[in-house]
């Protein structure tokens, strides 16, 4: 059995959420969990502590996980530690393909850091203390707690992401973005001013 969390509200209702509850509702044996909170790390966090199972799946709200990897992960969870799915972005550009091909190569399996958009499951026990109550890179501070046992395994199964911060705002213009949050996280900004920047706009996280 697997729990599935995904971090929006119970009156959060889009397209791509809808997609998502009719896709887990094709695989059997998965626990779905809606987690509400001010901050999706405050949502993640809020999941993980109501899942009935020791296998959970942090569940992106806009992205879809092949039925046949999520059965997979139901039926052979206890023989991975931790990890995610093989990224793809909805949206075709060159650059798009090589931020997906960077994140499941060496982002996660070399760096041993995952975004949320993998679709994060892992063991309970790996998680040794909370999630940081962070308003942005919550996915990143897990990773890090995670890592510290194993690196994490990208199944070859798919999860299709919405490209819709790329596709509104400009692909290089939110791949430079992007990187300069990154750069930002690292020398410990204020998580709160990032996260400003990176909704302006869409609000995006805010709604789950």
């Amino acid at each position: 059995m697997v729990s599935v969390v995904l971090p929006v509200s119970h009156k959060d209702k889009t397209e791509w959420l809808s997609r998502i509850e009719a896709r887990l509702a094709e695989v059997e044996g998965l626990e779905v969990l809606r987690a509400e909170g001010k901050t999706r790390a405050e949502r993640l966090q809020r999941g993980i502590e109501a899942a009935s199972h020791d296998t959970i799946l942090l569940h992106h709200p806009r992205s879809i996980v092949d039925k046949a990897g999520l059965e997979w992960l139901r039926d052979h969870a206890e023989e991975i530690a931790w990890g995610g799915f093989k990224h793809e972005f909805d949206a075709e550009h060159g650059l798009l393909r090589f931020t997906s091909w960077w994140s499941n190569n060496f982002r996660g399996p070399v760096a041993g850091i995952l975004y949320l958009d993998h679709c994060i499951f892992f063991q309970r026990r790996l998680l040794t203390r909370p999630i940081p109550p962070v308003e942005i890179f919550e996915d990143t501070e897990l990773s890090y707690i995670l890592r510290e046992q194993c690196r994490p395994k990208i199944l070859p199964f798919r999860v299709m992401t919405s490209a819709v911060r790329f596709t509104t705002n400009g692909v290089y213009r939110q791949a430079a973005l992007n990187q300069g949050l990154k750069w930002q996280f690292y020398f410990k900004r204020s998580s709160k001013q990032m996260n400003d920047r990176y909704e302006r706009g869409l609000g995006l996280n805010d709604e789950g």
